[in-house]
């Protein structure tokens, strides 16, 4: 398997080139086209998890719980995936457990295991997600933002705002806690953030989808009596 990311990081798409029998996983609706070669295959995200975790994936977490298997059929093939938002694209070689964003899974190697993990009700207070996929295995993983992706190596500690947050590695402790007193959590225009500890790497966006959602709010017209 070779992935090739183009127009990044801005309107990032990755081209994932399969050689006969190989496959790659990803979230429904990602496909932007493919080779008529490459079949694919639709399943729920947690196999074999049962369906109480399904339906978490599906209404608690906000995100389809579909997934889409491509297989590359009687020779050699491409695949072209990009998300849903404007933004960039990693392609990451994992080896270790990583958590990440929901909304900033793209796809990922069959052999990863795809699991949820709930943060809290909290987010819902908030108006911000907090829900990530916890990633195992090991395999190509390729990871999506809203905005630029910065990779982080912590030695220690560090606070990010939530809406920030893409992935992180297993072994970087982390508690979610609001910014400030609570007249800053109301009028600051921060919200919540996440506190990691320890020694481990963490991937950040340039911007946030709430931040989004607030300013296209802002510019709406107002409701007729």
């Amino acid at each position: 398997m070779r992935v090739e990311v183009k127009y990044d990081p801005s309107y990032s798409m990755a081209i994932v080139h399969l050689d006969q029998g190989e496959e790659i996983q990803s979230e429904g609706g990602a496909m932007v086209g493919k080779s008529p070669n490459i079949t694919m295959e639709t399943h729920r995200a947690a196999k074999g998890a049962g369906i109480l975790k399904s339906l978490k994936t599906a209404f608690l977490g906000g995100e389809s719980f579909w997934m889409n298997t491509f297989r590359a059929e009687g020779g050699s093939g491409e695949v072209a995936l990009a998300p849903t938002l404007p933004g960039d694209i990693k392609v990451l070689n994992i080896s270790q457990t990583v958590f990440v964003q929901s909304s900033s899974y793209l796809a990922g190697s069959p052999e990863l295991s795809i699991d949820t993990k709930f943060q809290g009700l909290k987010g819902f207070f908030s108006g911000e997600s907090l829900f990530f996929l916890k990633i195992s295995g090991t395999g190509i993983l390729l990871i999506a933002s809203y905005g630029g992706i910065e990779e982080i190596q912590v030695n220690g500690g560090i606070i990010v705002d939530t809406g920030h947050i893409v992935a992180f590695e297993e072994n970087l402790s982390y508690e979610i806690k609001k910014m400030g007193g609570w007249k800053s959590f109301f009028f600051s225009g921060e919200g919540l953030v996440c506190h990691f500890k320890g020694n481990g790497r963490i991937w950040v966006q340039s911007r946030n989808v709430p931040g989004l959602t607030r300013w296209l709010r802002e510019k709406l017209p107002p409701k007729r009596q």
